[in-house]
Formats: C-alpha cells, sequence, structure tokens
C-alpha cells in the first residue's frame, strides 16, 4: 500500500490542524482528556504543537541524529491556540517543502529517514488528538476519508514495528476494513513485529469499518467484531498501550 501524496500530507495537516483547534477552543483549559486521563486540554494541545515543532526543528537542521524533545507550552489565552497551532503547522510544512518529502533526515524509524515520514507522522498523531478533543464533548464527528484512514493504520503499524514489545512464536493477526475491503496482515515471532498490506490467514481477526479500525489501533475504541483467538488480541491490546 503506497503512501498519500506529498501535498495531501501537507493539506491534511493544516486542515486538521484547523479542526483540533476549532475541537480544542469550545472547551474548558483544564478539562481532562478521557482518552489521556492524565493530560488536559492544554496539554494535548502543547503536545501537537511541540510535535510540529520538533519535526519542524530537525527538518530545518537537517539533523542525522536524535534531537532532544522538548515540551514549547501552549499560549495561556486559549483564544491564542488556534493561531500557535496553525503557525507550527505552517512551519512543518515550509520545513519538508524545503528540504523534499523524499530528503534524508534523522528519524527513530530505521526504513524511513526521510522529512516525509515526519510530516505523515505527524499528520496521523494529530487526527488522533483530534478525536480524542472532540470526545471530550461526545462530539466524535469524523469527517475523515478513508484513504486517509487506512493510510494511517499502515503508519500505526509502522510505529508499533519500532515501540512496542511484540515478540512472538509466530501467531498471526489479521484487521480487515469492513468498508473499504482493505487489510492488514501482523505476525509476531522473536523479532518482533512485521505486517504487509493485504489478508491471510491469520488467528484472530479484527474487522470494522476503516475509520473504526484506525481507532482500535489506537486504542480509542474497542472492536466490535473479533474472531479467533481472542486471548491473543487481548495480548495485542495490551501492548499497545504506552
Amino acid at each position: 500500500m503506497s503512501w498519500l501524496a506529498p501535498e495531501r500530507y501537507a493539506a491534511e495537516l493544516e486542515a486538521e490542524t484547523a479542526r483540533l483547534a476549532a475541537a480544542a477552543a469550545g472547551q474548558f483549559p483544564e478539562a481532562v482528556v478521557p482518552a489521556c486521563p492524565e493530560w488536559t486540554v492544554r496539554d494535548l494541545v502543547t503536545h501537537v504543537g511541540s510535535g510540529h515543532r520538533l519535526a519542524a526543528g530537525i527538518i530545518e537542521a537537517r539533523r542525522d541524529s536524535p534531537a532532544p524533545y522538548r515540551l514549547v507550552d501552549a499560549p495561556d489565552d486559549p483564544a491564542e491556540w488556534a493561531g500557535w497551532l496553525a503557525s507550527g503547522a505552517r512551519r512543518l510544512t515550509d520545513a519538508v517543502r524545503d528540504l523534499g518529502f523524499d530528503g534524508r533526515v534523522w528519524t527513530w524509524q530505521p526504513q524511513h529517514q526521510t522529512a516525509g515520514f515526519w510530516l505523515r507522522r505527524m499528520v496521523h498523531d494529530l487526527i488522533i488528538h483530534r478525536f480524542d478533543a472532540d470526545e471530550i464533548d461526545h462530539d466524535v464527528t469524523g469527517g475523515l476519508a478513508p484513504d486517509l484512514a487506512a493510510d494511517g493504520i499502515a503508519d500505526m503499524l509502522l510505529v508499533f514495528e519500532i515501540v512496542g514489545k511484540f515478540a512472538g512464536d509466530g501467531e498471526r493477526l489479521q484487521f480487515t476494513a469492513t468498508d473499504t475491503g482493505d487489510g492488514w496482515h501482523a505476525t509476531l515471532d522473536a523479532g518482533g513485529l512485521s505486517w504487509r498490506a493485504g489478508t491471510a490467514p491469520a488467528d484472530v481477526t479484527v474487522s470494522a469499518p476503516v475509520t473504526d479500525l484506525l481507532l482500535v489501533l489506537n486504542r480509542r475504541r474497542e472492536p466490535a467484531a473479533v474472531e479467533g483467538d481472542r486471548e491473543l488480541f487481548d495480548r495485542w491490546w495490551a501492548i499497545t498501550r504506552f
């Protein structure tokens, strides 16, 4: 499954940043975010804006090694959040444009050492946190194109390759989007997680519409349909908490 076009990621970053800003603006700044109970709305905004600025700084400096992660506090006045978030997103898209989507730069994913990796990752991190902000008022409006949701699933599996502790003995999991027909097949072995797009025999199959499946993989929604080895899925669910 190929990535989306560079200009699509840039457009989605801008659009989703505006959606997050609108969702956060209607909340009490110290309200707890249900999906991340250790965070307030202000913390969520700070996390997103800091991530965009960190990624932009890595690309601007053409770094070939990690950069220290530092939170950049969101403005005290929530009325300034929209402009602050937009500024960080714009800085990131400008940095990617200047270096080039395929320009080489350090990332924490060894297979994808490009500026484009940062842009894609920040888009999908932003989408999930926009859902988090919407959920505070139980107003998860969605509005996510199926191809973007599918791309988010592939992106999240790249995350799991690095940050998850997925050692196994060949257990197989199938994730299937019931509305688009897309699928992702994951295997757990001694080396960790490997996966590919498509469908294949599995020990457990998780099925849902593609946006719901994206939320399942990000632990924002429990799956409605799990067929096969439920214990294996429960182990996956526990491992993906981080």
